[in-house]
């Protein structure tokens, strides 16, 4: 009779434990990663780009970004330290510039990244390159 008693309770365990388990599998199949190639550059009918990409890396905890600017011609890539916070999805970084450079502030989503400079917002796509 012992015997059946620990069986069952085993079971009963194991049954309780399991939606817990099925909810964090789930959970993770939803993630998505913070790090990736953003942008909306664009071309016009003239042949001058304009817009923005970012491309956010992370290096052993620290996160970086290549920014590039397309003003007519896209300029060359920037490298900068991003501040993350990863839980909230939100990046903050600066690029150098006359009077303390350009402060971006942002939000990383999983179609793109929202990034705010003073007033202005723009939404820069996340792509996918294989």
């Amino acid at each position: 009779m012992r015997m059946l008693s620990r069986i069952f309770l085993c079971c009963a365990c194991c049954l309780l434990a399991a939606p817990t388990a099925w909810a964090q599998q789930a959970a993770k199949s939803d993630s998505f990663h913070t790090e990736g190639v953003f942008s909306d550059i664009t071309a016009s009918e003239g042949g001058d780009y304009g817009g923005m990409q970012v491309y956010l890396t992370d290096a052993d905890g620290q996160f970086y970004a290549a920014v590039t600017v397309a003003e007519g011609v896209p300029l060359p890539p920037v490298l900068v330290k991003v501040q993350v916070n990863v839980e909230e999805r939100k990046i903050e970084f600066t690029l150098p510039g006359e009077g303390g450079g350009r402060k971006f502030t942002g939000v990383v989503a999983a179609d793109g990244l929202t990034l705010v400079e003073g007033k202005e917002r723009r939404f820069l796509k996340r792509k996918c390159y294989d």
